[in-house]
């Protein structure tokens, strides 16, 4: 044990948070807190209860985009997971998206939710 007393002051409380703080991008360079696409399981349209709710495919051209179209920014033809604003990264063929936790989307897919990303 210490003979250190115990100081509950706030500026020790504001020193541990900060600390805290600055450890949450060290453990990222490390890569213990990212997820590679690589290696995420691929969303399976066929089981997945959240794709079957969304109308989640991995070929946007075998998609019904006209029914589900109204108030989209781009064409049927141009929508894909790829310029997807739920999309978590920038490249690859299989791409982490907010919309399936733990799971990669390809990037040629689509679901009833796509929205444009931002320039």
């Amino acid at each position: 044990m210490s003979d250190k007393p115990i100081c509950k002051s706030r500026r020790d409380a504001v020193k541990m948070m900060v600390g805290g703080f600055a450890a949450i991008p060290v453990i990222n360079l490390v890569g213990l807190g990212t997820a590679r696409a690589s290696d995420l399981p691929h969303v399976d349209p066929a089981t997945d209860p959240i794709a079957q709710a969304l109308n989640y495919v991995h070929d946007a051209a075998t998609s019904d985009k006209r029914a589900a179209n109204t108030g989209k920014d781009l064409p049927p033809a141009e929508q894909h997971c790829a310029n997807c604003a739920f999309v978590q990264a920038d490249s690859g063929e299989w791409r982490p998206c907010s919309l399936f936790p733990g799971k990669a989307v390809s990037e040629n897919g689509w679901c009833t939710s796509w929205a444009v990303k931002p320039a």
